[in-house]
């Protein structure tokens, strides 16, 4: 018996030596004025790269700013030729509404629900924000619950909503084949910063099977003596807009504690 807990101890500790972690933190630890813009504008690069003898790795983002803000991508990598290739996957998915807006001299906004196999959907539960200019400091947090008549409508009377005028958006959200769909009704590019007036007849048009595509992204590097140098990183692309953040990397990353690697 204690020789096999001699064994299973000496095979524990070369499975953890064997496994490789590269370092280089470069903006992880960035003390200056600019860190939450560098973090905003996504110029924060992973500072942390471990190779694991499963052929399992983990790249870690890791801002000083809080743990709130690390993010890790984890994936398998491969030997071939001189090149180390790391290799990760994640789905993107069409947006489960879109809408379609216009204008008519009317004191009211009309909101039309549908499928985009133009169903029309009639006493469907909708609940309704107010979203309101940034600058006119107002605050409207409680949501109105609403029922489409029987073409799929709501109305809602301009003087039925406080300080229409200073109106950016509006916020809903309903239940559809148990799916929780939500989503902002505007035309401005931020949904609290009234740029134009909010169209008041808009249609919105849910997608039964929305499309979603499998993203595979390749990292592809060389190991020189302590040092793990990135050569490119590439990823496919489809016919779906991908809104993730882009995987950015250093040029290279030390090997941390060579003398346990060798």
């Amino acid at each position: 018996m204690k020789q096999f807990f001699i064994i299973f101890f000496h095979f524990i500790f070369l499975n953890l030596s064997s496994q490789e972690t590269y370092v280089n933190n470069a903006t992880a630890y960035y003390n200056g004025k600019g860190e939450f813009e560098n973090l905003l504008n996504n110029n924060i690069s992973v500072n942390e790269i471990i190779l694991n003898p499963d052929f399992t790795y983990e790249m870690w983002m890791r801002p000083h700013v809080g743990c709130l803000t690390w993010r890790s991508f984890k994936g398998t990598w491969k030997k071939k030729g001189d090149e180390l290739l790391f290799t990760d996957k994640y789905d993107v998915q069409e947006s489960d509404s879109r809408e379609i807006y216009r204008n008519k001299n009317i004191d009211k906004y009309i909101l039309a629900f549908k499928t985009d196999q133009k169903i029309v959907m009639k006493d469907l539960k909708v609940k309704i924000n107010y979203e309101y200019d940034f600058d006119s400091k107002i605050k409207f947090d409680d949501s109105i619950d609403f029922v489409t008549d029987k073409n799929g409508n709501i109305e809602i009377s301009f003087s039925k909503i406080p300080n229409q005028t200073k109106l950016a958006s509006l916020r809903f959200e309903t239940n559809y084949d148990d799916r929780k769909i939500y989503g902002y009704l505007t035309e401005n590019e931020t949904v609290n910063k009234k740029i134009s007036e909010l169209p008041n007849i808009i249609t919105i048009i849910i997608r039964e099977k929305p499309l979603k595509e499998t993203v595979i992204r390749t990292v592809s590097a060389i190991k020189k003596n302590d040092e793990l140098q990135i050569i490119s990183v590439y990823k496919t692309s489809g016919s779906l807009p991908d809104y993730n953040k882009e995987l950015k990397l250093e040029k290279s990353y030390k090997l941390k504690n060579p003398d346990i690697a060798d």
